[in-house]
């Protein structure tokens, strides 16, 4: 039965997508899309592509050190191609687990070290991601007012969940049975909310003891903000190629939303349709008219699809014996 679910939430998820590419595609028209490419000067789109190699670069560097320096870089840049295109590629991040199995199989390395790297990066993504999203939020200037209003409710989230992580990355188990032990006492832990931040606490406090952060904490640091810099700069570039100017904090702002649809299970295809709507609905408060939004949406996508799929293509070929489709 639940196969049979999870095969029916793939074509909701698909249908849904393309039900969105139809609404967007009423406001405006796959000319608009094709034009506005076309006049992308070379310069903007090879930048991009410089710096998005360049995030598969940092990402590398992470993992590298989050494996005590013992897998090569370029052999996890190689890993990154692959994982990235498939995690693109496939709805609610299901693709992390090509990271995993390449590791396993390239590299010879445990599924626990796979999975306890893995997790350690995703929470440096996440505290890059809240820090530079609230000094967006503290720069921003003339937005609308509800919009402002929901910028600082997640601002004020993000920040308790930063406290969260680093906390945790500091204590381990000891925050884990704390965080366990207060949710117990005040009858909440059978929330899915409570139930999810202990499975995941735990799963962290497992991933830290397998690893050594303290000693590299910085260096995760700095290449967790060079991930994110670098792709928040490909969408200020892009955006300026399409002469749809935009402030650079108001790129981490949409982006840091824009996130958000990667995760979700109504996700279908490559994403079409639901990254667009959120690029949408995070840009035109910021400044941009809907027109302008859905074009540089699609325009964005496409071209981010170009790139992921060059690299992926490259670390495919490089590891294609590895690979058992």
């Amino acid at each position: 039965m639940s196969l049979y679910l999870r095969s029916i939430s793939k074509y909701v998820a698909v249908a849904i997508s393309f039900f969105l590419v139809l609404i967007l595609f009423s406001q405006i028209s796959l000319s608009d899309v094709t034009e506005t490419l076309t006049k992308i000067p070379l310069i903007n789109f090879i930048a991009g592509f410089v710096l998005y190699a360049f995030s598969y670069i940092f990402r590398a560097w992470r993992f590298h050190v989050l494996l005590n320096d013992e897998v090569k870089i370029t052999d996890l840049f190689d890993i990154e191609c692959v994982h990235n295109m498939v995690n693109s590629l496939l709805p609610a991040r299901t693709g992390e687990l090509s990271y995993i199995y390449l590791l396993k199989s390239y590299n010879r390395r445990s599924t626990g070290e796979g999975i306890a790297t893995l997790v350690v990066a995703r929470i440096f993504d996440f505290i890059a991601l809240a820090i530079l999203f609230f000094i967006a939020v503290l720069l921003i200037k003339d937005v609308p007012g509800l919009f402002a209003d929901l910028l600082w409710i997640a601002a004020f989230f993000a920040i308790i969940l930063l406290v969260f992580f680093i906390v945790l990355l500091h204590s381990g188990r000891k925050f884990a049975i704390f965080a366990q032990k207060t949710i117990t006492g005040i009858h909440l832990e059978k929330t899915r909310v409570a139930d999810y931040i202990l499975r995941k606490s735990f799963e962290t406090a497992e991933s830290l003891e397998k690893i050594r952060v303290g000693k590299n904490i910085s260096v995760l640091f700095i290449s967790s903000f060079l991930v994110w810099g670098s792709n928040f700069a490909i969408v200020y570039f892009l955006m300026s190629g399409m002469n749809f100017p935009i402030s650079f904090f108001s790129v981490i702002l949409g982006g840091t939303l824009i996130l958000l649809t990667s995760v979700l299970p109504v996700q279908g295809i490559a994403g079409f349709g639901t990254t667009e709507s959120i690029w949408t609905l995070a840009f035109v408060p910021l400044g941009l008219s809907v027109e302008e939004a859905i074009i540089s949406g699609f325009c964005y996508h496409i071209i981010v699809i170009i790139y992921f799929m060059i690299l992926g293509t490259y670390g495919w070929l490089k590891l294609r014996e590895y690979i058992i489709l």
